[in-house]
């Protein structure tokens, strides 16, 4: 499994957003020159962040973005579900009536319970972690 460019995009503009949290509001075009993501691309990314509450926005000249909880307070998990949507290793585990061929597949349980601890993972990391790891 690899994790698609929206969520190491998305992690990555936060992880920004967290370690500059102090200058106030970041525009995108920082964002985007430091992380080295496309700034349309970028901009995209802010949206779905934006409406997952996890980050504020601000219009006009000295606008820009910054977080809208502190960075101990948002998972990694809580990124990569605004941008990719539920984490699962195959299309029947976010279902919750399960497989939808006639017969469920014998390796269901498996993908599941990996799923949730990939997820898990995720979710046990915080934005302050990566900070924290940034400046060993």
């Amino acid at each position: 499994m690899k994790l698609s460019t929206k969520g190491r995009y998305a992690v990555s503009a936060m992880f920004d957003l967290a370690a500059n949290r102090h200058d106030g509001l970041v525009s995108a075009e920082e964002i985007s020159r430091r992380q080295g993501i496309s700034l349309s691309y970028l901009e995209q990314l802010l949206l779905k962040l934006k409406r997952a509450g996890l980050v504020h926005a601000s219009k006009g000249p000295a606008g820009g973005y910054k977080l809208a909880r502190k960075p101990a307070q948002v998972s990694i998990g809580a990124i990569i579900e605004a941008t990719e949507g539920p984490l699962a290793l195959a299309s029947c585990i976010p279902s919750v009536s399960g497989c939808s061929d006639k017969g469920c597949c014998s390796t269901r349980t498996l993908w599941k319970n990996l799923s949730q601890k990939m997820s898990a993972v995720l979710d046990s990391v915080s934005l302050a972690d990566l900070c924290e790891d940034s400046k060993r």
